[in-house]
């Protein structure tokens, strides 16, 4: 097994999210509501899923990130089966991200972050995180004004959230998910989302976290 040094493990708290910490041992971590993990068993990662958002939503209407997957390519996510995680797999997470795709039109960026609503859910029904879209914001993607021309007209391009994990907070409490435990993603309208373009747009939910080997 690697050996990591005194110094490299005493140094882990700077770096782990709330809710993860040292054990006093050499390369155990404490992980709140999960136990005691090796840290050679662990790798920082994200889970993926991008969805289609269409032109027209009417009030009422919701989409679902994690459990649609069949046909999609890696570049769309990186899940294996619905809504759950391989045999094996554990998954500690501490951040959750929402990132609607950078060609968007920026007058779609506003309307999907204007009207939409969205929930994280573990167990088909344990509603653990939810709110207006805009809380779950982008740790990743574009920013600011980047001035182009195109039949002489000037845009600019913008996403959700500055690219900078500080502007989505770690969580307090991770989320543990295991081989067992069913999540997704859910986003909701309760009033109409008409995208100006006219045009279906597509959004990413990215999960930072560390994935882990269940104890033997």
């Amino acid at each position: 097994m690697r050996q990591y040094s005194p110094q490299f493990l005493s140094s882990l708290g700077q770096m782990l999210p709330p809710g993860v910490t040292a054990t006093g041992k050499p390369g155990e971590l404490m992980i709140e509501g999960v136990g005691v993990r090796k840290f050679a068993d662990m790798r920082q990662d994200i889970i993926y899923d991008r969805v289609a958002i269409p032109a027209t939503n009417a009030a009422g209407s919701e989409l679902v990130w994690f459990r649609d997957i069949q046909g999609k390519t890696r570049f769309e996510t990186n899940m294996t089966q619905s809504s759950k995680l391989p045999e094996g797999q554990e998954a500690v997470i501490y951040r959750v991200n929402f990132m609607i795709r950078a060609k968007a039109p920026v007058k779609d960026v506003i309307e999907i972050l204007n009207t939409a609503y969205g929930e994280f859910v573990l167990d088909d029904d344990n509603n653990v995180m939810s709110g207006p879209i805009v809380t779950f914001a982008s740790a990743y993607g574009h920013y600011g004004q980047i001035m182009t021309t195109k039949n002489a007209v000037d845009e600019g391009v913008v996403n959700n959230g500055i690219p900078s994990q500080g502007a989505n907070p770690r969580l307090m409490l991770p989320l543990y998910v295991s081989e067992n435990r069913t999540f997704r993603f859910n986003l909701k309208f309760y009033e109409a989302c008409n995208l100006p373009s006219a045009a279906a747009s597509a959004a990413w939910v990215i999960l930072d976290s560390l994935k882990t080997r269940p104890l033997r």
